[in-house]
Protein backbone atom coordinates (compact mmCIF):
# COMPACT_ATOMS: atom_id res chain seq x y z
CA UNK A 1 0.00 0.00 0.00
CA UNK A 2 1.11 3.64 -0.68
CA UNK A 3 2.50 5.87 2.11
CA UNK A 4 0.03 7.85 3.30
CA UNK A 5 -0.50 11.08 1.44
CA UNK A 6 0.87 9.61 -1.84
CA UNK A 7 -1.05 8.30 -4.89
CA UNK A 8 -1.49 5.11 -6.19
CA UNK A 9 -0.04 4.36 -9.25
CA UNK A 10 -1.49 1.39 -11.06
CA UNK A 11 1.74 1.22 -13.43
CA UNK A 12 3.79 0.74 -10.58
CA UNK A 13 1.67 -1.59 -9.31
CA UNK A 14 2.38 -3.33 -12.21
CA UNK A 15 5.83 -3.28 -12.38
CA UNK A 16 6.13 -4.48 -8.89
CA UNK A 17 3.52 -7.21 -9.23
CA UNK A 18 5.71 -8.40 -12.51
CA UNK A 19 8.84 -8.10 -10.71
CA UNK A 20 7.39 -10.70 -8.01
CA UNK A 21 5.04 -12.92 -10.33
CA UNK A 22 8.59 -13.88 -12.48
CA UNK A 23 10.00 -15.05 -9.16
CA UNK A 24 7.01 -17.45 -7.98
CA UNK A 25 6.99 -21.14 -8.67
CA UNK A 26 5.44 -23.26 -11.42
CA UNK A 27 2.81 -24.32 -9.01
CA UNK A 28 1.53 -20.55 -7.57
CA UNK A 29 1.53 -19.68 -11.37
CA UNK A 30 -0.88 -22.56 -12.63
CA UNK A 31 -3.31 -21.43 -9.69
CA UNK A 32 -3.15 -17.76 -11.13
CA UNK A 33 -3.77 -18.83 -14.65
CA UNK A 34 -6.98 -20.84 -13.81
CA UNK A 35 -8.37 -18.31 -11.42
CA UNK A 36 -12.01 -17.25 -11.61
CA UNK A 37 -11.91 -13.74 -11.84
CA UNK A 38 -14.70 -12.38 -9.06
CA UNK A 39 -14.06 -15.73 -7.05
CA UNK A 40 -12.58 -15.72 -3.86
CA UNK A 41 -8.84 -15.64 -5.49
CA UNK A 42 -5.94 -18.23 -4.58
CA UNK A 43 -3.14 -17.15 -1.99
CA UNK A 44 -0.51 -16.08 -4.90
CA UNK A 45 -3.44 -13.49 -6.24
CA UNK A 46 -3.68 -12.09 -2.77
CA UNK A 47 -0.12 -11.88 -1.93
CA UNK A 48 1.01 -10.31 -5.35
CA UNK A 49 -2.23 -7.95 -4.81
CA UNK A 50 -0.57 -7.07 -1.11
CA UNK A 51 2.85 -6.37 -3.00
CA UNK A 52 1.04 -4.04 -5.48
CA UNK A 53 -0.55 -2.15 -3.05
CA UNK A 54 -3.96 -3.25 -5.03
CA UNK A 55 -5.98 -4.28 -2.19
CA UNK A 56 -6.74 -1.26 -0.67
CA UNK A 57 -6.55 1.35 -3.79
CA UNK A 58 -9.21 -0.46 -6.43
CA UNK A 59 -11.30 -3.00 -6.73
CA UNK A 60 -10.41 -5.80 -6.61
CA UNK A 61 -12.10 -7.82 -9.60
CA UNK A 62 -10.22 -5.66 -12.84
CA UNK A 63 -7.28 -6.70 -10.91
CA UNK A 64 -7.53 -10.20 -10.31
CA UNK A 65 -8.22 -10.27 -13.91
CA UNK A 66 -5.07 -8.11 -14.71
CA UNK A 67 -2.97 -10.53 -12.74
CA UNK A 68 -4.67 -13.57 -13.95
CA UNK A 69 -3.64 -12.21 -17.96
CA UNK A 70 0.13 -11.18 -16.85
CA UNK A 71 0.67 -14.90 -15.47
CA UNK A 72 -0.37 -16.56 -18.62
CA UNK A 73 2.03 -14.49 -20.44
CA UNK A 74 4.38 -15.21 -18.16
CA UNK A 75 6.21 -18.97 -19.51
CA UNK A 76 5.83 -21.99 -18.51
CA UNK A 77 8.60 -23.62 -16.70
CA UNK A 78 12.60 -22.88 -15.92
CA UNK A 79 12.60 -19.29 -16.70
CA UNK A 80 15.79 -17.49 -17.37
CA UNK A 81 16.91 -14.52 -14.61
CA UNK A 82 16.91 -10.78 -15.61
CA UNK A 83 14.21 -11.30 -18.57
CA UNK A 84 10.98 -9.34 -17.17
CA UNK A 85 7.35 -9.75 -17.69
CA UNK A 86 6.76 -6.34 -17.57
CA UNK A 87 8.47 -3.74 -19.63
CA UNK A 88 7.24 -0.56 -20.73
CA UNK A 89 9.06 0.12 -23.99
CA UNK A 90 7.00 -2.74 -25.98
CA UNK A 91 3.41 -1.82 -25.99
CA UNK A 92 0.57 -3.68 -25.97
CA UNK A 93 -0.42 -2.54 -29.16
CA UNK A 94 2.69 -3.36 -31.07
CA UNK A 95 2.69 -6.90 -29.00
CA UNK A 96 -0.13 -7.52 -30.91
CA UNK A 97 0.66 -6.82 -34.44
CA UNK A 98 4.36 -8.41 -34.27
CA UNK A 99 3.39 -11.31 -31.75
CA UNK A 100 6.31 -10.45 -29.77
CA UNK A 101 8.80 -11.57 -32.16
CA UNK A 102 11.19 -8.28 -32.82
CA UNK A 103 12.49 -9.84 -35.77
CA UNK A 104 9.28 -9.55 -37.31
CA UNK A 105 8.79 -8.17 -40.76
CA UNK A 106 5.58 -9.57 -42.36
CA UNK A 107 2.53 -6.84 -42.86
CA UNK A 108 0.69 -8.91 -44.59
CA UNK A 109 0.55 -11.63 -41.00
CA UNK A 110 -0.14 -9.17 -38.29
CA UNK A 111 -0.23 -11.67 -35.09
CA UNK A 112 -3.95 -9.95 -34.62
CA UNK A 113 -5.32 -9.37 -37.81
CA UNK A 114 -6.75 -4.97 -38.25
CA UNK A 115 -10.39 -6.93 -38.17
CA UNK A 116 -9.87 -8.86 -35.16
CA UNK A 117 -8.16 -5.39 -33.39
CA UNK A 118 -11.32 -3.70 -34.77
CA UNK A 119 -13.58 -5.90 -33.61
CA UNK A 120 -12.01 -5.90 -29.85
CA UNK A 121 -12.16 -2.07 -29.82
CA UNK A 122 -15.54 -2.10 -30.75
CA UNK A 123 -17.00 -4.22 -28.02
CA UNK A 124 -18.38 -3.14 -25.11
CA UNK A 125 -15.68 -2.60 -22.79
CA UNK A 126 -16.82 -5.40 -20.47
CA UNK A 127 -15.73 -8.01 -22.52
CA UNK A 128 -12.33 -6.48 -23.38
CA UNK A 129 -11.23 -8.84 -20.03
CA UNK A 130 -12.60 -11.86 -21.68
CA UNK A 131 -11.15 -10.98 -24.95
CA UNK A 132 -7.45 -9.90 -23.76
CA UNK A 133 -7.53 -13.24 -22.01
CA UNK A 134 -8.06 -15.11 -25.06
CA UNK A 135 -5.46 -13.18 -26.69
CA UNK A 136 -3.01 -13.57 -24.12
CA UNK A 137 -3.28 -17.16 -24.31
CA UNK A 138 -2.79 -17.15 -27.98
CA UNK A 139 0.55 -14.76 -27.60
CA UNK A 140 1.82 -16.89 -24.41
CA UNK A 141 2.85 -19.74 -27.47
CA UNK A 142 3.85 -17.81 -29.70
CA UNK A 143 5.74 -14.85 -28.27
CA UNK A 144 9.86 -14.14 -27.79
CA UNK A 145 10.11 -14.97 -24.58
CA UNK A 146 13.43 -12.73 -23.88
CA UNK A 147 11.88 -9.80 -23.99
CA UNK A 148 8.69 -8.49 -22.05
CA UNK A 149 5.96 -5.96 -22.85
CA UNK A 150 3.64 -3.37 -21.46
CA UNK A 151 1.27 -5.23 -18.97
CA UNK A 152 0.82 -1.84 -17.85
CA UNK A 153 -1.51 -1.10 -21.09
CA UNK A 154 -3.40 -4.31 -19.96
CA UNK A 155 -4.20 -2.35 -16.48
CA UNK A 156 -5.47 0.17 -18.04
CA UNK A 157 -7.42 -1.37 -20.34
CA UNK A 158 -9.51 -3.02 -17.93
CA UNK A 159 -9.01 -0.55 -15.41
CA UNK A 160 -10.40 2.24 -17.20
CA UNK A 161 -12.98 0.39 -19.47
CA UNK A 162 -14.65 3.57 -20.29
CA UNK A 163 -11.55 5.51 -21.02
CA UNK A 164 -10.69 5.82 -25.52
CA UNK A 165 -7.31 7.05 -24.03
CA UNK A 166 -6.58 3.40 -23.62
CA UNK A 167 -8.18 2.08 -26.60
CA UNK A 168 -6.38 4.93 -28.50
CA UNK A 169 -3.03 4.06 -27.44
CA UNK A 170 -3.46 0.64 -28.19
CA UNK A 171 -4.69 1.06 -31.96
CA UNK A 172 -1.23 3.89 -32.01
CA UNK A 173 1.25 1.16 -30.96
CA UNK A 174 -0.56 -1.37 -33.09
CA UNK A 175 -0.58 0.41 -35.87
CA UNK A 176 2.65 1.82 -35.81
CA UNK A 177 4.15 -1.39 -35.75
CA UNK A 178 2.31 -2.25 -38.71
CA UNK A 179 3.46 1.04 -40.57
CA UNK A 180 7.06 0.40 -39.72
CA UNK A 181 7.16 -3.79 -41.10
CA UNK A 182 5.43 -2.05 -44.25
CA UNK A 183 7.54 0.64 -45.20
CA UNK A 184 10.58 -2.45 -44.37
CA UNK A 185 8.57 -4.50 -47.16
CA UNK A 186 8.85 -1.01 -49.42
CA UNK A 187 12.42 -0.98 -49.25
Amino acid sequence: MPPEGERFDYKVAVGEIAAKMCRLGTGDLAQLRRMEVGGPGCSAFWHLASAGGVIDAAPITPWMRIIKIMAILTPKGERAKGIPLHDDRYRLGGVLCDGGDPGWKDATRPFVSETRLARFLSQPPDHHGEALERIARALANRRVIDRGLNCADIAALLLFPESKTSAQALATSYYRRLDSALRTDKT
